[in-house]
């Protein structure tokens, strides 16, 4: 059917609408959601002038609007078909949300940090992280007054009424007190979660907070401790209006990264403030912040900012960085005791991730210094040096601005990361399910896979349990360790998603056969060595052809099934499973009942059941070979048949029927084969 043209919108909160495309001389205007909301599913709309919508969903409260001049009947399939193409607007959107997100907060960052007076900078803080929010909001900042024991509202923003002011919250008492106390930010977006931290709330602070707003409009919040040296200083509180719920837990890391920078900021007024004669020493706190932050806004990476970060501390400093895997300068023979995965396991240890280790030397050696990179309960790398003498006051707060730096740069390379993961994903799932030839072709040559190509995938899981927040970082290890060990070439793409890394393998016309599997298990299990972590992993046979990548991804997550199935923390190939891969997926009940009903009923004869078990095992490890088996068993043939005629009188089997014979070879296989816990 010919149409009058058409035009694309996307929002991303279901109000407010950019135009994308627009084709045709009709006039147009932004949709108008008439529907409840969220959508979760595509839907299609006539409007009044027979205009067709139809509403694309994704996620982040991300919906794309396409506006057809024309009415138009879509099929489910199509509406399908419609959300997949327009993907990449969507993830330009994201990327450029992401991007917004990040500048505006580095320049409210410098904004706030330029500030010395502590009611003005309190002031400021609130409005500059509602301005961070990308969605209507309302905020207020309180803070802890130690001589009321409690705290008290410092700043608002919005509609909140005066008589906030008389709340006093205790710390445990509400969202307030439970987050000053938690000293973690959190996400409320559904009733039950509300209810368990508001209900301990005084009839007083009740009363005060609903005169102040009704709360009618507000559906989502998110509370966020500010610290000042490892204590809860302040809390933020934001309350998201409209109809339906837009936090999310990206928003929960940016302020929660915000706060980390505020937090400096507050000290840097509360010092000016009290403590007049250290004046010299927040002047230079301020010119070690910006000449950090300038390195930052200016893209220079974490190399430079460890460099000036050394210079303004006047020793040799070292950064372990967990998420790209790297050493900033290189690793020294006086580190190599200290690996990543003994870093983690000490932060794990601390109860605070602000705390400063210190490392007595031996003799004559000097001090080992050690500080965590940290954000949102996430350990992301250490900051090492080694001093002689005590570290000066100075030098301190030079160590918390550069940690605090590092956390934000870091933070944002893991975003990046798992944002790229995600388009690698929808990437590599287009190849595998690809049903048109000239298009996964076209596609999968944009990573270099040709007709003849030789192609094999490899998945990798990481056991449970396993610390949620830190496998996103090991996962990013991972695979930069991978990269740099396999080469571009090799391994073109991989990505993680939640426990699981899959990688999509090409194996050169230089390489031998088995050259390619043996290099990445010796690679991974390097890795396994070196980190501490383990790993189930299944490979998948090399193939070529249109069906290669959907192929060997099949055979390798058989191939992981099978090794979760018997706890095996070992990379296995698809080839090396033999008969077993008849069994990857049948329940383990079905199985322990098929080897019982070969080996119980020969535990019921008395004072046998031992030499019978034992004698029905060695002759079928034998090859049904009875003169191999009777000498295996260091007995008469004789009384190995009589053996055997036992068996079958038990079983009720005969060894001279095939069917029989391969029953009870496969019982003995299995139950020889079968986890030692699972047959116990």
């Amino acid at each position: 059917m010919e149409t009058r043209g058409f035009s694309v919108w996307i929002s991303g909160n279901w109000t407010d609408w950019a135009q994308v495309y627009h084709t045709g001389d009709l006039p147009d205007a932004p949709p108008v959601l008439n529907i409840r909301l969220p959508l979760r599913h595509p839907q299609t709309y006539v409007e009044q002038d027979d205009s067709t919508l139809v509403y694309l969903t994704y996620e982040n409260n991300v919906c794309i609007a396409i506006r057809v001049f024309t009415k138009l009947e879509i099929a489910g399939d199509q509406l399908g078909t419609l959300t997949s193409l327009l993907y990449p607007c969507y993830t330009e959107f994201m990327a450029a949300r992401h991007e917004h997100a990040l500048n505006e907060m580095m320049n409210r960052i410098r904004d706030v940090t330029q500030l010395l007076d502590l009611t003005e900078l309190l002031e400021r803080i609130l409005a500059s992280a509602l301005a961070v929010i990308p969605y209507e909001s309302i905020g207020v900042l309180w803070s802890y007054d130690p001589e009321l024991d409690a705290l008290k509202v410092k700043a608002r923003a919005g509609e909140m009424g005066e008589e906030m002011l008389q709340m006093r919250m205790k710390p445990g008492e509400g969202i307030i007190g439970k987050t000053y106390v938690r000293g973690e930010p959190r996400l409320y977006d559904n009733m039950r979660i509300l209810e368990e931290d508001v209900g301990n709330m005084s009839e007083e602070n009740r009363r005060h907070l609903y005169a102040a707003y009704q709360f009618e409009d507000v559906c989502s919040i998110i509370s966020v401790p500010i610290k000042v040296e490892g204590q809860t200083e302040c809390v933020l509180i934001f309350y998201q209006k409209g109809a339906v719920p837009l936090f999310g837990e990206s928003e929960v890391r940016l302020l929660q990264s915000f706060a980390d920078q505020v937090s400096i900021a507050i000290t840097n007024a509360k010092l000016y403030a009290h403590l007049s004669e250290q004046n010299k020493a927040l002047i230079r706190r301020d010119e070690i912040h910006s000449s950090l932050m300038k390195l930052s806004l200016q893209n220079k990476g974490v190399g430079s900012i460890v460099g000036e970060l050394s210079r303004v501390i006047g020793l040799p400093l070292t950064f372990v960085d967990f998420i790209g895997n790297e050493w900033h300068p290189r690793r020294t023979e006086a580190d190599k005791e200290w690996g990543m995965q003994r870093l983690l396991k000490l932060y794990q240890s601390l109860s605070s991730p602000d705390y400063l280790t210190v490392v007595p030397g031996a003799a004559q050696e000097p001090s080992l210094y050690l500080y965590p990179i940290a954000s949102a309960r996430q350990c992301l790398g250490y900051l090492m040096l080694r001093s002689e003498r005590a570290l000066t006051a100075l030098q301190l707060m030079a160590l918390e601005q550069g940690s605090s730096i590092l956390a934000l740069e870091l933070m944002r390379k893991q975003s990046l990361a798992e944002f790229y993961f995600k388009k690698t994903q929808q990437y590599f799932n287009d190849l595998r399910l690809s049903k048109e030839s000239g298009e996964y072709w076209e596609r999968s040559g944009e990573v270099g896979i040709g007709p003849a190509t030789r192609i094999s995938v490899g998945l990798l899981e990481f056991p449970e349990p396993a610390d949620p927040s830190a496998l996103s970082t090991m996962t990013l290890q991972l695979i930069s360790y991978l990269r740099d060990t396999m080469t571009l070439p090799v391994m073109p793409v991989a990505f993680g998603s939640e426990r699981r890394v899959t990688l999509l393998l090409i194996s050169p016309e230089t390489y031998g056969a088995g050259q390619l599997e043996r290099k990445l298990i010796t690679c991974i299990s390097d890795w396994v060595k070196k980190s501490g972590m383990l790993l189930y992993g299944g490979l998948g046979s090399i193939r070529t052809g249109m069906d290669a990548v959907n192929t060997s991804y099949q055979e390798a997550d058989k191939a992981l099934a099978y090794q979760k199935a018997r706890g095996e923390m070992l990379v296995i190939r698809y080839a090396e499973i033999g008969v077993n891969r008849l069994f990857i997926r049948q329940p383990a009940e079905d199985m322990e009942a098929f080897i019982a009903e070969v080996f119980e009923p020969l535990r019921t004869a008395k004072g046998q059941a031992a030499m019978l078990e034992e004698t029905l095992i060695t002759y079928m490890a034998c090859g049904s070979s009875a003169s191999r088996a009777a000498a295996e068993l260091h007995i008469h043939i004789n009384t190995l048949y009589q053996r055997i005629r036992k068996i079958e009188e038990l079983l009720g089997m005969s060894f001279g029927s095939q069917e029989h014979l391969l029953h009870l070879q496969l019982a003995c296989y299995l139950r020889q084969t079968r986890p030692l816990e699972r047959r116990q």
